[in-house]
């Protein structure tokens, strides 16, 4: 009789093909012993037999239907199948052409007849339970790693390496890490970071340059400050691994992720500098930016069109004197005391922890909705409160007054927030009216910047 060899492994850790080979010199034994002419044998290694594709075994049903040999040798039949649909496709097959099964340990099967079949089907129930059954123990013991704070990863995560069955600091890269995260804080986008990064031939892992959105997965994945999360959820804030990002440098950087990603009114409405922020002279009204029926540039202009100016000039000359300001040689004086940005960290942590232990105690019947409703309403203004108070301490002056190059870094590196912000805590800006004579000129006098 006609055979093929078949054997097959799930999971080659080493890559060696050690089990593959003992399969095969035992079914090479068994295909003597049954004196049985072995025409070709099909090896998959590293293989799995419930997901993926399996080409050697797609090979083989197309052999069986040029009817090339009639007997297939495996180890056991969960070499061969683990699916129900596998072996169906089996069993037609036999149905057509005879089919044997031999198997080191495990007995024959003949699919052409009832009783085969019937073994068979028996086989693959037990075989698709086995898995279903690991499928479980895996997840919970996923589960269960998670929220011990045990690091799972597949590959060397950037900042990290292993060494001695111990995650550890790779300082170098740690510092770009931190880096990013500090100018993100103070208000530079990832984009504007990784063009940095580019300029001054940083790389990551694989040689090349940090791309924006590479960049940005780096930076934002919770483990650097020794977060766990499994699911998306967070599982442990204490992870065994040593955090790259402190957790007060981490909260605060989650505030200026959240305050970026939501939709802001000022995102909607506020697409300059100075409106809504720099007042009339006359009123002292906001102004807003309408464009001029004439040449069509954007103009700042009363709602009382008590003044009306060019938007280009009244930006460029407040922009100015921000940075000779920020430039002069008491900036230091005007950043204020920080907050203690680790007792609010810590607080935070603490109220989210609460937050969600009202959903537990509502599931075991110790809370109503109504209690659940209140306490979270309140806990939710506390930790905005915390926000606010993390982000008050505008971190983004800070950044620009101890940046190298002052004008450089307002220019391409603020966000059209954090310019604003800067503006409204350094200034007053009045647009005054215009003289007469002087409708179509722009001249600076007519633009007040007094400091608070």
């Amino acid at each position: 009789m006609r055979a093929v060899i078949y054997v097959r492994q799930s999971l080659d850790r080493a890559g060696e093909g050690v089990a593959v080979e003992r399969q095969l010199a035992k079914c090479r034994e068994l295909a003597n012993a049954r004196d049985l002419e072995v025409i070709d044998t099909i090896t998959e290694n590293d293989t799995s037999a419930s997901k993926g594709s399996r080409p050697g075994f797609e090979s083989m049903i197309e052999r069986l239907e040029r009817e090339e040999f009639s007997v297939i040798v495996v180890w056991h039949t969960d070499r061969l199948y683990r699916q129900v649909k596998d072996l169906v496709r089996l069993m037609d097959m036999a149905e057509k052409h005879p089919l044997h099964i031999m198997t080191v340990s495990g007995g024959d099967l003949d699919l052409s007849n009832p009783t085969g079949r019937m073994f068979a089907t028996m086989t693959a129930g037990v075989a698709r339970y086995e898995i279903e059954h690991k499928s479980e123990r895996q997840i919970d013991a996923n589960r269960k790693r998670a929220l011990l704070g045990v690091r799972h990863v597949s590959a060397r995560p950037y900042g990290y390496e292993k060494s001695d069955a111990e995650w550890k600091i790779v300082d170098s890269e740690a510092a770009v890490l931190r880096e990013t995260v500090n100018r993100y804080i103070a208000g530079e986008t990832f984009y504007s970071i990784a063009k940095d990064l580019k300029a001054r031939g940083v790389v990551g892992m694989n040689g090349k340059p940090f791309s924006y959105q590479n960049l940005t997965l780096r930076a934002t994945n919770p483990a650097l400050a020794g977060v766990r999360l499994y699911k998306g959820e967070t599982a442990n804030e204490e992870g065994q691994w040593p955090p790259i990002i402190d957790k007060a440098t981490w909260e605060r950087f989650s505030t200026a992720l959240a305050a970026r990603r939501h939709t802001q009114d000022w995102s909607k409405s506020l697409k300059f500098v100075g409106s809504g922020l720099y007042r009339c002279g006359v009123c002292d009204a906001p102004v807003m930016v309408t464009r001029d029926f004439k040449s069509g540039n954007p103009v700042y202009q009363c709602h009382d069109y008590h003044v009306r100016r060019r938007l280009a000039a009244v930006d460029e000359l407040v922009e100015a004197a921000v940075v000779a300001r920020l430039s002069a040689a008491d900036a230091a004086a005007l950043l204020t005391p920080t907050v203690d940005e680790a007792a609010l960290a810590s607080e935070a942590q603490e109220l989210r922890a609460r937050l969600d232990g009202l959903a537990e105690l509502f599931a075991d019947g110790l809370l109503s909705k109504v209690a659940v409703q209140e306490q979270s309403s309140r806990l939710r203004e506390r930790l905005a409160t915390i926000r606010a108070k993390l982000d008050s301490s505008n971190p983004a002056l800070n950044a620009v007054i101890q940046s190298a190059d002052i004008s450089g870094f307002w220019r391409d590196s603020m966000t059209l927030m954090n310019k604003r912000r800067i503006i409204d805590a350094l200034f007053t800006v009045r647009i005054m009216p215009t003289k007469r004579g002087g409708r179509n000129e722009f001249r600076p006098e007519d633009v007040v910047i007094e400091f608070r």
